[in-house]
């Protein structure tokens, strides 16, 4: 594509991302208390009561300025508390000089604006989106554009351009890899490679792998992957152009080593601590048949069992995590390399925690962070659904992510060992060579993030820590289906066995992503509602009785009007078992009424009131993926009540399989850990969270019943 054309492209791309992020309301992610570590050393105030239910856009500064030039000054040294090393601050430095800039020379207090951050990123993502399409190796306009349209699809989809309105570091790391990407693309293409492209490559690999933690382990493949380029301008003749390259990729090398380490010797103490505690406890530990035997592996003593499924944040059983004595017996004798070497040496133990991985990375967006402004939707929690198909053909594959992860990464490898083998003269196809080797660098960040978030943080908020492994899982995918044209324009693979290879493959995943198709369900008629019959599923039968659960959504209503989490005193609860006027029992016959058996029932209660429970220790922890929502419900906080009818548990929820699409939200009656939050049935089949008195989710009640 000719400069001013893919010029022109980027920005068409760029307004369609910018389009899709602020109309016709403005969307982003909100602040789960990270916030803090970025906004406290900008000098920048986030509003605490909006975490986790709304997204914000104005940051009010900590002062007010006396002028454009008090204001500048400020944001290039703001001489605040707050020591988070990341190079996320670059751009949002730049950013906040931009916002400066548009607010104008008013003096008095000023706002930061982060469609500020959206539109920087957006430029720096459309402009590398466009690039490396461009940079891949298929000729013909029809293959160029379905793999655009694939591109467009994925990349700008809101689950990933959502972070660019946020302070989260996400938004550094998708940016600064598409950068390092589209830079690399160039230079293993170019037979020629100048010194500005080589600077702005290891310039590009500082900023994606100081961004966040996570992406310091890929700083070791950057630098060993240099050492291509290294070796190629060492075999050709010296000059001072070539010196001057050697130069450049020794002091890169040594920069993303460099740096590497300083961004991991820069995380704070604390940060280190409650990280390597949930690798542990959170981690290693978590579902462990034999926690006492896990922890002499790990050479620590086991009076440490106790802590087993605990994370930082929950009762820690009289234990100072963050003491010296702490220190000294746990996380001095097994920290990252410990436990890496455990899941190395118990290999069915990495494959179940690579399971849970594959798991949580369906989602894009972390699925406990509303998406809209408090102003736009009285709706905590709210997702924005604009523009998000891949994200919905994602979460399609719960319960064989697995399979599909493998699958993906198998078949990758494959075309890759196949290219290797038709280069019979590798030498004289250094580009060809080099690019290849690009992709198995990018099948090893691929695998080394499937594993890393679990060594270094457990399964604590693993959905979100899955970003930088869906990013890059994502791209190997993309660039697999650019292998798939490529060959199929060099007439080494046919069309029409690859279309139906691909029916094959897609009619396989949607079998096994929807095994209720062929689960044959028990249906009754059992009372009435409205005058019409009511439909229920047949969810379990026994000698004397049968357990149902209606088959269509009933009403929609609030859980409680006060707000209250607590399902033995709802009003829906009182709604499902009234027998009055306006009540669900309303039309049932005498009958009917009698046939309904009143049984004991375990229901979860939230933390503010665990003095009243029954059973119990612990808070119940929260995932949204179904088959791992139930979590550590057995040892929940919990109280047993005599029920009637009732709603669903999330452990009958899934013990039963009803991940399917009822159509709307459905109540489940387990709260949430928050006293005004009740846990939910979402139209994609995953659990999230709704606050009690709001009024426009589904009830799916369920029911005992003798034969």
């Amino acid at each position: 594509m000719k400069k001013f054309s893919c010029f022109l492209f980027s920005i068409f791309l760029m307004l369609f991302g910018l389009l899709l992020l602020n109309l016709p309301v403005p969307v982003g992610l909100a602040d789960n208390t990270d916030f803090q570590r970025v906004t406290q050393p900008m000098g920048l105030e986030a509003e605490k009561s909006l975490r986790y239910f709304y997204f914000q856009s104005r940051y009010n500064y900590v002062r007010t300025f006396d002028s454009w030039v008090d204001h500048v000054r400020f944001i290039l040294s703001p001489s605040l508390s707050g020591s988070f090393k990341s190079t996320q601050i670059i751009p949002l430095k730049v950013a906040q000089l931009i916002n400066a800039f548009v607010a104008g020379t008013d003096s008095g207090r000023v706002y930061f604006d982060i469609r500020v951050c959206g539109v920087l990123f957006m430029a720096l993502h459309s402009i590398s989106v466009c690039l490396i399409w461009d940079s891949l190796p298929v000729k013909t306009w029809r293959s160029r554009s379905v793999l655009l349209l694939f591109f467009i699809l994925i990349y700008y989809d809101l689950g990933y351009l959502l972070y660019y309105h946020s302070f989260y570091g996400e938004a550094v790391t998708l940016a600064g890899f598409l950068l390092w990407l589209v830079i690399l693309l160039r230079l293993v293409n170019r037979k020629e490679k100048s010194c500005l492209m080589l600077i702005a490559f290891y310039l590009s690999s500082v900023l994606f792998i100081g961004a966040k933690v996570a992406n310091i382990p890929l700083g070791v493949f950057i630098a060993v992957f240099s050492l291509i380029f290294l070796l190629e301008f060492i075999s050709i003749r010296p000059s001072a152009q070539s010196i001057a390259k050697c130069a450049i990729v020794i002091t890169g090398i040594c920069a993303i080593i460099i740096v590497s380490n300083y961004y991991y010797q820069a995380v704070p103490s604390w940060m280190k601590k409650i990280d390597n505690y949930h690798s542990i406890f959170f981690g290693v530990l978590k579902n462990s048949k034999d926690p006492e035997k896990d922890l002499l592996h790990l050479n620590i003593d086991p009076k440490y069992a106790v802590l087993a499924d605990t994370n930082g944040y929950s009762d820690l059983k009289g234990f100072d995590i963050y003491s010296e004595t702490f220190q000294r017996e746990v996380y001095d004798r097994a920290g990252p390399f410990q436990v890496g070497l455990f899941y190395i040496k118990n290999p069915g133990r990495l494959v179940e925690k690579l399971k849970t991985s594959a798991e949580a990375s369906l989602m894009i967006r972390p699925t406990y962070l509303g998406n809209y402004l408090s102003e736009d939707s009285t709706e905590i929690v709210k997702f924005c659904r604009r523009f998000s198909a891949w994200e919905t053909i994602r979460k399609q594959f719960n319960g064989i992510a697995f399979p599909v992860v493998t699958g993906i990464l198998f078949l990758d490898g494959i075309f890759i060992f196949y290219q290797f083998k038709k280069m019979k003269k590798p030498r004289f196809r250094q580009s060809s060579f080099k690019f290849l080797c690009l992709k198995v660098t990018l099948i090893l960040f691929t695998l080394i993030q499937w594993i890393f978030p679990v060594i270094g943080n457990g399964e604590a908020d693993l959905a979100k820590h899955m970003f930088l492994f869906n990013l890059l899982l994502d791209t190997v995918f993309l660039i697999m289906i650019a292998d798939i044209f490529l060959l199929l324009e060099q007439k080494q693979l046919k069309v029409k066995p690859v279309l139906i290879l691909t029916g094959v493959l897609l009619l396989t995943v949607v079998i096994g992503a929807n095994p209720e198709w062929f689960r044959k369900d028990r249906s009754i008629v059992f009372g009435r509602m409205n005058g019409k019959e009511l439909v229920w599923e047949v969810l379990d039968e026994t000698e004397t009785h049968l357990f149902l659960v209606s088959k269509q959504i009933v009403a929609k209503r609030s859980f409680s009007t006060d707000s209250s989490n607590l399902w033995e005193f709802s009003e829906i609860r009182q709604w499902l078992n009234s027998e009055t006027a306006g009540g669900f029992l309303q039309e049932f016959s005498e009958d009917e009424l009698k046939r309904i058996l009143t049984i004991p029932r375990k229901t979860l209660i939230p933390p503010d009131v665990k003095d009243s429970r029954e059973f119990g220790h612990q808070a119940h922890f929260w995932v949204s993926v179904p088959g791992y929502a139930t979590q550590n419900y057995n040892d929940a906080y919990g109280i047993l009540r005599n029920e009637k009818v009732f709603l669903l548990s999330v452990k009958e929820w899934e013990a039963f399989g009803l991940f399917r699409n009822k159509g709307a939200e459905y109540w489940l009656r387990t709260p949430y850990a928050q006293g005004r939050t009740v846990r939910i049935v979402g139209e994609d089949g995953y659990v999230y969270h709704k606050e009690a008195d709001y009024d426009q989710i589904g009830v799916l009640p369920a029911l005992v019943l003798k034969k």
